[in-house]
């Protein structure tokens, strides 16, 4: 006999859900997945340096005096001694900035809103300046956490600056990422001689000027100008270049950060920090227990 206390769905309940179903699905194809994808492996490998300059740099210092040995020890040693003096990490780091950067500027290529986003992203890079300066207040400290231009403060007047720059054209954008580039490139190397801290919003200088996430507009905005310029021509029809089967499986996690990039950069200090100093906790209980 058939199942009886199945739900019986009227027409229109049926169509509605096949719309759905088929919305979803129209979301899911139009998404370039692979600037997803690469943009989020970008954000997991900086989530992991973060974490491993925390630990060589801010909790190593707090949670042991001497050679104590162990794990936390170990992983925290290796990686003040061998991970940031290695030259592949500032390689690795380099072309992750340079892809999340330029990956961007061709997804605001393909927005009609950029100014409401730039203003958008500006207000909360503001409140990042806030946050920060704050927790330099309340530690007592001065210029230790405090991000004055950030990445995300580059972003945003990235983002803003694009959206009078974009009917130059592809050449023109082309010649002028390209001239900021090499103007970023070159004071980077030979830092402007000027006593005005406000410069070092546009390139680096010798002044005082200090951020604890530092992205001047030079070269930075070069790279998301290109980025803007081919996208475009790039993803010219605005479909991936490759095609998805099934589920994503193993991707998901990646995919998922790449599509809420923002998110996860705001939050993933605060998160790092609050798992560290649980992990504190718990070592000094240890140490204690293991003294008693």
């Amino acid at each position: 006999m058939p199942n009886t206390n199945l739900p019986i769905m009227k027409g229109s309940d049926t169509i509605r859900a096949m719309k759905q179903e088929y919305t979803l699905n129209i979301n899911k194809k139009s998404r370039i997945w692979e600037l997803d994808f690469i943009r989020g492996f970008c954000i997991i490998l900086m989530i992991m340096d973060h974490t491993l300059y925390d630990l060589a740099y801010i909790f190593k210092d707090v949670w042991f005096e001497d050679d104590t040995g162990g794990f936390w020890y170990w992983i925290s040693d290796l990686a003040k001694t061998f991970y940031f003096p290695w030259i592949l990490r500032d390689l690795v780091w380099g072309l992750v900035v340079f892809l999340f950067i330029f990956i961007c500027g061709i997804s605001c290529s393909f927005s009609h809103s950029n100014l409401i986003r730039g203003l958008r992203l500006g207000v909360v890079a503001f409140a990042l300046t806030i946050f920060t300066w704050g927790l330099d207040w309340f530690t007592g400290q001065e210029n230790q956490f405090t991000i004055r231009f950030g990445i995300l403060h580059m972003l945003a007047a990235s983002i803003l600056l694009y959206c009078f720059l974009r009917k130059l054209g592809l050449v023109t954008m082309l010649v002028v990422g390209l001239l900021v580039i090499a103007t970023g490139i070159y004071f980077s190397y030979f830092p402007l001689e000027t006593p005005m801290d406000n410069i070092g919003v546009l390139i680096h200088t010798t002044s005082a000027f200090y951020s604890a996430d530092y992205f001047p507009l030079l070269p930075w905005f070069g790279y998301f100008l290109i980025g803007a310029a081919i996208g475009p021509r790039l993803y010219e029809d605005r479909k991936s270049y490759f095609l998805r089967y099934g589920k994503d499986g193993w991707m998901s996690p990646i995919l998922f950060a790449g599509r809420h990039s923002l998110i996860f950069y705001i939050l993933h200090q605060p998160v790092i920090y609050g798992i560290l100093t649980l992990v504190g906790v718990i070592l000094h209980k240890s140490v204690l227990y293991m003294g008693s």
